[in-house]
């Protein structure tokens, strides 16, 4: 696990400045303390700052070069494979010096060249420059653990594990991209390759970019074969096989050098993680939990009963709205991007605190997305189906049968499958940004048209699909890499090692030839009939059971109250904070006159918007939208 940076300047005569390197590459400090490392070629420059995993000796330098220096690479992430890969190698006479994943990539280019990506199991961001041919080729794992941005400035590209790296480059010019602000405030995190600045994007998860010249080949490498199907399988075989892959997984994830311990939160997805590592591990596991003192807002009972099942050395943190807040600007820093997701602020403080003791932290994050955890949206094709069969009904008879949908929809109709989704998916509905923005942001996103087409994209690649299939495609390829991003950062900030082992390629791809009845199983025929006139959102988790398989395959490790637990999230209290003082504290942030967010909103509306909430509770996810407000406000702060 390290931090990769570079600059490759198209002109062969224009050479790398030294000290814009070494600035690039000391900015991201954090992502690897054990050692530093830069290389200048000419026309390119490679940085990396690295965090011992695998072969803590200095073989493991970065830059890292072949035996002739022709191939030069810089490396973050992990190959969880790569002693196989490795032992390939040796049959086709490849030597090695050290005992790294690092090594084991640079060899797999020169003898499989882009074709090698496809033997990785791993999460990886990497860079290697051909000195020979003058050509860069960077990479980015199939799911999108490990993030990679880039910028093509005047007569170079720039590239690095994090945006303030691209920051330190004296080409780029500082810029708001508006369109990446409603994305932020629709879906939290900005979709597709966009990212808050203008001119520094993403490398999409599953993609490769060659550059030559000034020329940037971008091209997809893995994707999701939502054709395949395990046609007349039961469900015993499902059981047998993910239990198989996840414990491969999660074996594969605890391969290092340094100390490794787990997640924690009393959910199942951690608690399943936990149980497996202890399976194979001779010492006891390191577990860690975090929750708040507002009652009702940890997690702490239901952790502890896993933590005393398998005998971990369990630790306990506790979180308080000022210790919140104040991390909450500091973690803007690191990740110099608006928080999307409340429980990263947790997640960083957790992650400050096991380091103390480990490197390397189980996640069980990439779970829901592939076993149907959100049982609200993915039962919500059955309310598209019911919302088609009802919509010729009489608006008073509606009223009075279908009250939760009028509740949830009123009278709406949708022109499509995506329409729908969208409307379940965002967290500030369209109508409500319009309201809040400025003239200008609205007229320059235009009814979100380049979002809408962004989901659009995907829903046409599972045009032949179920809905519910279209919903599992969006959110591992759309969803998934905003969770993943949260995950790098907060863990990365405090020089930890974050795995996924749900995120493992080989499991992802089983799981999208599960039947969906398998995933979310209704408790019996007569809870069908009773659900005739409500919602996914009254279905869900009272009348089925959501990730089935994934229960139902563990039931038998983990204690009886996990495996029958409802989905809880990551409960942060923002609700119950943003309602109270710290509501008034954001109001006075956000409205007075020298507040930064003034060049995105309109804060005459922004005043009658935040006040009609404040008085009335019926948004749930009133406290979410302010709290993201105010995120936007610090970052505007800190970057503009």
């Amino acid at each position: 696990m390290c931090g990769v940076v570079g600059i490759l300047n198209f002109e062969k005569t224009n050479n790398v400045k030294k000290k814009v390197l070494s600035s690039m590459t000391n900015s991201i400090a954090h992502r690897g303390p054990d050692d530093s490392g830069t290389i200048i070629l000419k026309n390119a420059g490679l940085g990396n700052r690295r965090l011992a995993i695998i072969d803590l000796s200095e073989k493991g330098h970065m830059p890292m070069h072949d035996e002739k220096k022709e191939l030069w690479i810089t490396f973050n992430g992990e190959i969880y494979n790569y002693m196989e890969i490795r032992k390939e190698l040796l049959g086709k006479n490849y030597k090695f010096i050290s005992n790294t994943d690092t090594e084991a990539i640079l060899k797999s280019y020169k003898e499989w060249g882009p074709d090698c990506l496809k033997k990785f199991n791993g999460m990886f961001a990497f860079a290697i420059y051909d000195t020979k041919k003058n050509e860069l080729f960077i990479a980015r794992d199939r799911l999108g653990v490990k993030p990679l941005y880039y910028s093509k400035l005047n007569g170079a590209l720039v590239f690095a594990s994090e945006i303030k790296a691209i920051l330190r480059h004296p080409g780029f010019k500082r810029r708001i991209n508006l369109m990446a602000v409603s994305s932020y405030l629709s879906y939290r995190y900005e979709l597709g390759t966009e990212t808050l600045f203008q001119g520094i994007f993403k490398l999409m998860p599953g993609h490769y970019m060659v550059v030559k010249g000034n020329i940037l080949i971008i091209k997809e490498y893995w994707d999701i074969n939502l054709s395949k199907r395990n046609k007349g399988k039961s469900f015993g075989y499902y059981k047998k096989e993910l239990k198989r892959l996840l414990e491969d997984s999660v074996k594969l994830r605890m391969i290092s050098d340094v100390p490794i311990g787990a997640y924690l939160s009393g959910g199942l997805d951690s608690s399943i993680v936990v149980a497996l590592m202890s399976k194979n591990s001779n010492r006891k596991i390191k577990t860690f939990s975090i929750g708040f003192k507002e009652q009702g807002y940890n997690e702490f009972e239901y952790a502890r009963q896993v933590a005393k099942m398998y005998n971990t050395e369990h630790k306990e943190i506790l979180l308080s709205l000022e210790d919140y807040i104040k991390t909450m600007k500091v973690l803007i820093r690191y990740k110099d991007l608006p928080l999307g997701v409340p429980n990263e602020v947790p997640l960083y403080l957790m992650s400050k605190e096991l380091r103390k003791y480990i490197t390397v932290v189980l996640s069980g994050e990439g779970a829901d997305e592939i076993f149907s955890g959100y049982g609200r949206i993915f039962r919500s094709p059955l309310d598209y189906k019911k919302l088609s069969m009802i919509k010729h009904i009489p608006f008073f008879l509606k009223k009075s049968i279908f009250k939760q949908f009028m509740e949830k929809y009123g009278n709406r109709q949708f022109a499509s499958e995506m329409d729908h989704f969208l409307y379940n998916y965002s967290y500030f509905p369209f109508e409500e940004k319009k309201l809040i923005f400025n003239s200008k942001i609205n007229k320059i996103i235009n009814n979100d048209k380049f979002l809408t087409g962004i989901f659009s994209e995907h829903f046409n690649k599972a045009k032949d699909e179920p809905y519910y299939k279209k919903i599992w495609y969006v959110f591992e390829k759309l969803h998934l890499p905003g969770l993943l991003q949260r995950l790098d950062c907060t863990t990365m900030a405090a020089s930890v090692e974050g795995r996924t082992p749900f995120v493992d390629y080989r499991l992802v791809e089983f799981m999208f030839t599960v039947p969906s009845k398998y995933k979310m199983k209704w408790k019996s025929f007569l809870e069908v009939i009773k659900s005739w006139n409500e919602t996914s959102d009254e279905i869900s988790e009272k009348r089925d059971k959501t990730k089935y398989l994934l229960r139902e395959t563990f039931r038998n490790i983990l204690p009886k109250a996990i495996v029958e637990r409802k989905k809880q999230g990551f409960p942060v209290p923002l609700d119950v904070w943003f309602r109270g003082s710290i509501g008034k504290f954001a109001k006075k942030e956000l409205l007075n006159s020298n507040s930064k967010i003034r060049m995105i909103v309109n804060q005459k509306n922004l005043e009658k918007w935040i006040d009609s909430n404040l008085k009335n509770s019926k948004d749930s996810s009133f406290g979410q939208k302010l709290w993201m407000l105010l995120n936007l406000e610090y970052w505007l702060r800190e970057y503009f």
